[in-house]
Formats: structure tokens, sequence, C-alpha cells
């Protein structure tokens, strides 16, 4: 068990500080700041923990929400807005709220990394 112990561990922990500079470049500071302050903390090597592990998952899920609320409060680019940006005239809505406003912040950073 601990030989997939380690390597899930250090994968869940560069997938969430990828999902938050992702959003830190989509836009979302917030999000993108806790996200990332989350995957420093996990990779922080701790000899004897402090707090109980259902406190520590507690505290990961109480940070994922807030997240996910912070994605959720997004505006979309609409046909009732009017909009003259880039992203606008691309976006094509999928029929789900939540993905949508999470591929529309993602469409931002990858227009940020554009040269």
């Amino acid at each position: 068990m601990d030989t997939l112990k380690k390597p899930a561990k250090w994968t869940g922990i560069v997938l969430i500080g990828l999902l938050g500079v992702v959003l830190l470049g989509g836009g979302k500071v917030t999000s993108g700041t806790l996200l990332v302050a989350t995957a420093f903390i996990l990779a922080l090597p701790v000899q004897r923990h402090r707090l109980p592990l259902w406190v520590r998952i507690g505290l990961i899920c109480v940070v994922f929400a807030l997240v996910a609320w912070n994605i959720s409060t997004t505006d979309l680019p609409g046909a009732g807005m009017m909009t003259c940006t880039e992203s606008s005239e691309t976006f094509a809505p999928t029929g789900v709220k939540f993905i949508d406003q999470f591929l529309h912040i993602v469409d931002g950073f990858v227009a940020q990394a554009a040269p």
C-alpha cells in the first residue's frame, strides 16, 4: 500500500498546484492563491501531525468548496451582454453552467499564455 500512497499523494499535490496556477492565470486570484497555498502546505515535510486526519481532510474540502464557489461566480459571455472581447467570439457553451464557467477561465489562461 505504501508503494501507491506516495506517488498518489505527490500526483494530487502537483495537480492541485497546477490547477491553482491555471486559475491565477485565468483571473481567479483568490481561488488560485488558495490552491497554490494548499499545495505548498501539503508538500511540507511534517514529522508529527498536530491535527487529526479528519480535520486535515475537512480543511481541504473547505478549500475546494471555496474554489468551486468562486468559479461559480464567473460571468459568462452571452448574447445579452455587449462584449467586444476575443473570447466571447470563440466561446461555445456545453450546456452545463459550471463547466462553461471553468472552461471560460481556462480560455482566459490560454489567452494570457499566447504570444
